[in-house]
């Protein structure tokens, strides 16, 4: 299938970022212009019968985001005395599996679109942060971000019912795998959330 949005593989990569998609020279002045076309241009809509399940994934992104973006990058950073993971990594963890599953799947149906594995180390002993200075608030945009590159390419997905094998992954459905997106949303943003009990839980909050 034709992807009409197709962009290069460095200008993906700087879109999740959070940087622009790409710069065009201003007559050989010194000065450049940020190509903001693929952000401004309306993506294609969600399959109608993929629509609530999409709903209610971004739902749960968005409750995610509205805690984390109350938080100071010192709590972002906060390692628990009980060996638990870091705010950040839960973010990351969350936006990263989100990201990597659907990347899979749209590059298996338009080849132009990459693969993009960001989901950091398991383990906390083994964690390094991508962005160890973003607040929570920069950590949100993040998320969105991943929301909104599911979206733009959902398109893709119009032939591929709620109860069949989405392509690329081990997901037995594409229901199944929405689901599990919005579940996985909730149950991390609940264990960040009790984090803010801890005795040594940073009292700042974010500007």
């Amino acid at each position: 299938m034709s992807n009409p949005f197709s962009i290069l593989f460095v200008s993906l990569l700087t879109f999740l970022s959070g940087h622009a998609l790409g710069q065009s020279s201003d007559g050989g002045n010194g000065h450049s212009t940020a190509n903001v076309s693929p952000l401004l241009n309306a993506p294609p809509p969600v399959p109608e019968h993929l629509r609530q399940a999409f709903d209610r994934m971004e739902a749960a992104n968005r409750r995610s985001q509205d805690v984390f973006r109350q938080l100071s990058v010192e709590q972002m950073n906060f390692k628990p005395s009980d060996g638990t993971h870091t705010p950040r990594w839960n973010a990351e963890h969350m936006a990263g599996r989100q990201l990597r599953f659907f990347s899979q799947i749209y590059h298996a149906l338009d080849s132009s679109i990459p693969v993009v594995d960001w989901n950091p180390q398991q383990m906390p002993a083994n964690y390094e942060a991508r962005n160890p200075r973003w607040s929570g608030k920069d950590e949100a945009r993040a998320m969105q971000r991943v929301d909104d590159f599911c979206r733009r390419y959902a398109y893709l997905l119009a032939d591929i019912q709620l109860d069949q094998k989405p392509p690329a992954t081990s997901w037995s459905s594409l229901g199944s795998l929405l689901r599990q997106m919005e579940k996985h949303y909730d149950e991390h943003t609940a264990n960040v959330k009790k984090k803010f009990l801890l005795p040594d839980w940073p009292t700042e909050s974010s500007d």
